[in-house]
Parts: C-alpha cells; structure tokens; sequence
C-alpha cells in the first residue's frame, strides 16, 4: 500500500466527470474533437504564433514540441478549404485544384531542403513541415477575403504593396516556427527564400 495509487481515485480525485454512469457503454469514450485529432487549444496557440511571429514567450521543452514540432493537420486542412472557398467566391472556379498542387509541391520541396540542413540525427517529418507550412497560410486566408470585397490586382501599388506585406507575413512566420522547434537560426535565411517563393505562389493564385 506504500506505492501510488492509480486508477480513477489517483490522489484521492475522481478523474472522472461526476455525471459518469458505469452501465453506460459511452461512458468512457473520448470526446468527438480528441478522437478525431482536433486540438481546439492547440490550434488556436499556433494561429497565435503565426498572427504574432516576433511575439516569443519561453516554454517548456513539452510545450515546444506540441507547438512546434506536432503533425497537427486538422488547422491547415481548415484554412486550406477556407481559402479554395474564398477564391471559388471570388470567381476562381479551380482553386481547390491550384490549391492542392502548390501545398502538395512546395510542402515536399520544404520538407526535402529541410532535411538537407538538419542534422541526420534529427529529421523532419513531413507532417510537421505540412502543418507549419499550412498554419501560415493565415495572412493569405486574410488577403483572399479582403479580395471577395476589393479586387487586390486593380489597386495598382497599394495592391502589390499589400500582396508583398503578406508574403513576408507568412515568410517570417514560416521561418520564426522552423528556427524555433528545429534549432535553425543560423539556416533561417536559406529556409526563408523558398518558403517566400511558395507564399508568393499561393497569393498569386489568390489575387489573379
């Protein structure tokens, strides 16, 4: 009886809801959203870190991997079919197709460069480099809404202003979540160019 108690009573606390009921047979299936790998908090964190790149709070190593290193899919999928949305709304009728084709090449072409510049003893899987490339398509999700409303390519330079002010955006989000969950600082700018070239491809898809 010296050991540590395990099971529903750990530390004199039900783990359990007070609403459970044994001769349910649900009773112990996890929710909808955790059994379908959608992390609410998780997901919401990581918009953060793209929103805010510049904006480094100092986390455990815990904290760090479930934020930088995760093969969370379920945020890009959402923003990549928000975005096909907002160009089929604004009268781009293949965007799911231009869409599929740029993530699938430029998430294989970062993922294959990446591995270059790791060390062999710590590869990237191409889920991560999936899910980061993917969490920073936000600024372009912001730009093609905004296009819904006000064609980018007819305000002249203030468009070609505000197309670049989103490539560097997703850009510097990119690099700031690969610097930080795979120790590249020294490779950031050579993981930031061809980051910046599949951003600049996704925005002009989205404004022409």
């Amino acid at each position: 009886m010296s050991g540590p108690m395990s099971g529903p009573m750990q530390g004199g606390i039900s783990s359990r809801p007070s609403s459970y009921d044994p001769n349910d047979p649900f009773a112990d299936e996890p929710p909808l959203l955790e059994e379908l790998g959608v992390n609410i908090p998780h997901i919401l964190a990581k918009g953060r870190a793209v929103i805010l790149p510049f904006s480094y709070k100092k986390n455990t190593p815990e904290e760090d991997a479930l934020l930088y290193e995760s093969d969370d899919l379920a945020g890009p999928l959402i923003l990549a079919l928000v975005l096909a949305s907002e160009m089929l709304l604004s009268g781009k009728m293949h965007g799911f197709s231009y869409i599929y084709g740029f993530a699938l090449s430029g998430c294989l072409a970062m993922a294959l460069l990446l591995n270059l510049l790791s060390p062999p003893t710590r590869p990237l899987p191409i889920w991560s480099v999936i899910s980061i490339m993917g969490y920073s398509l936000l600024p372009v999700n912001v730009l093609a809404f905004l296009n819904i409303f006000v064609r980018i390519k007819k305000l002249d330079k203030f468009g070609v202003l505000l197309a670049g002010l989103v490539v560097l955006w997703c850009t510097i989000a990119s690099t700031k979540l690969f610097e930080r969950g795979w120790q590249m600082r020294d490779q950031r700018y050579l993981v930031g160019y061809p980051a910046g070239l599949v951003y600049t491809s996704f925005v002009i898809i989205t404004i022409f």
